[in-house]
């Protein structure tokens, strides 16, 4: 069982429509391409932080008796998820990659994601 929850799902089954095709950094993407693929952003819920999961078990030595029990909520990663479907990826094989970002690089990427949105020029 996965301890991350997912915040966002683009694809077939998700939140929102699937991702564009990539057809190619000489094509021009259009709203009319094919879509499919995912993209998924999931986080670790607090009460699935380290700290709170030991608490719920026998005293061992990942948790010092005499540390806060929750400080330093919540965990400071996301995972992102992106994946091709077969079929749409050049040469048919499918391509799917997962990260794991930590706060700073979280807010490099929101920053770039506003920079992107509120630009007129790119």
């Amino acid at each position: 069982m996965s301890i991350f929850a997912t915040w966002l799902l683009l694809a077939e089954d998700g939140d929102a429509a699937a991702p564009l095709v990539y057809r190619g950094s000489h094509v021009n993407p259009a709203d009319s391409d094919p879509r499919a693929g995912l993209l998924e952003v999931a986080a670790i819920p607090n009460h699935c932080h380290p700290r709170v999961r030991d608490l719920d078990t026998a005293p061992d030595a990942r948790v010092p008796a005499e540390a806060p029990p929750v400080e330093g909520l919540p965990v400071e990663y996301l995972r992102v998820a992106v994946a091709q479907s077969a079929g749409t990826f050049p040469g048919g094989l499918p391509g799917h990659a997962t990260v794991i970002i930590d706060r700073a690089q979280v807010e490099r990427l929101r920053d770039t994601l506003t920079e992107w949105l509120d630009t007129d020029e790119r």
